[in-house]
């Protein structure tokens, strides 16, 4: 059995389980590519998976510590297999994530990234009203980016004032209710999209001039131009701001306006992973922030809490 044999079969014994691996997947083919080149045999030698592991393009320990980790279970898999057959030591692992913090936008650079949307070419196309939407929509309703993009018309109901999300991260589906001013946007987006004939008859929501749906790609590279506009095109904490951003902006400021609405956030925040598509409260707190004005209010309440005993 070659490595490539190898990947495909535990691949699909695990995705037999209902894991997905897509991303998993595509290194292992990797990792066997550069094994099979080697012309390397079974078992799993660990100072090849090492050697393999610091080819990672960025170069980055996390990145490396990524790969490795993808093949410590494949490793398993092996041993399982093949008794012989090494298991790839965890002490060898680095951390294989980090958080960086997210920019969070203020009310007055979303209004200027909004702008810049509706100001994309072509002039006369879709194209800068379909991503104006989408950001709309990302901005109200903390949608993953991922999960705006492959939104079909069908999922829409206007009269409840619902999306049905399906294929989310961790859900078949899940049903999200959205702001009236958020169904106002998607009818006249519709109704636009209806005028460009090529457009009328397609399943997807969001579509391009050419009568493609929109993708990640697509989006990604219209908010690159967006941030240039909107004089954010630099790297802050590490990173440029991105799209998915928007959805840890919209955590922070339902929390605020919680706090600032004198509600038991902590009562609330099971209801927020839920309509965020969480199965763990601790994937929600991912997204929460220290920003200034959260700060300010969660002292002020430890205030109160001091004087008056009142924790709410």
């Amino acid at each position: 059995m070659n490595w490539s044999n190898a990947v495909s079969q535990y691949l699909q014994a695990r995705r037999n389980l209902g894991y997905s691996l897509t991303i998993d997947g595509n290194i292992l083919h990797q990792f066997a590519a550069y094994a099979d080149a080697l012309h390397a045999t079974l078992p799993l030698n660990v100072d090849m998976a090492q050697q393999w592991a610091s080819l990672a393009p960025s170069g980055s320990e996390i990145a490396i510590a990524r790969r490795l980790s993808i093949v410590r279970s494949f490793s398993k898999y092996l041993h399982f297999i093949h008794p012989e057959s090494s298991i790839i030591p965890a002490k060898l692992i680095g951390r294989t994530h980090r958080r960086l913090p997210p920019f969070i936008y203020s009310q007055s650079t979303i209004e200027v990234c909004l702008n810049a949307a509706s100001a994309l070419l072509p002039a006369y196309g879709i194209r800068s009203l379909t991503i104006r939407t989408m950001l709309g929509l990302l901005i109200s309703s903390g949608l993953r980016p991922g999960e705006a993009v492959r939104l079909q018309k069908n999922d829409i109901n206007t009269e409840q004032g619902t999306l049905s999300i399906m294929r989310s991260k961790n859900w078949h589906r899940r049903v999200v209710p959205i702001v009236p001013s958020t169904v106002n946007s998607l009818k006249h987006y519709l109704l636009v999209r209806e005028l460009f004939a090529p457009l009328a008859d397609s399943a997807s929501l969001f579509l391009m001039d050419n009568g493609e749906a929109l993708n990640i790609a697509t989006a990604d590279h219209a908010f690159t131009v967006i941030r240039q506009h909107a004089d954010i095109n630099r790297k802050i904490n590490g990173r440029y701001p991105r799209l998915y951003d928007f959805r840890h902006t919209f955590v922070c400021r339902r929390i605020q306006t919680w706090y600032e609405n004198g509600l038991d956030v902590n009562s609330l925040i099971p209801s927020l992973s839920r309509y965020l598509g969480h199965k763990k409260i601790t994937d929600t707190y991912w997204y929460v922030s220290a920003t200034p004005q959260l700060m300010k209010l969660s002292a002020s309440r430890f205030e109160r809490y001091c004087e008056k005993g009142d924790g709410k």
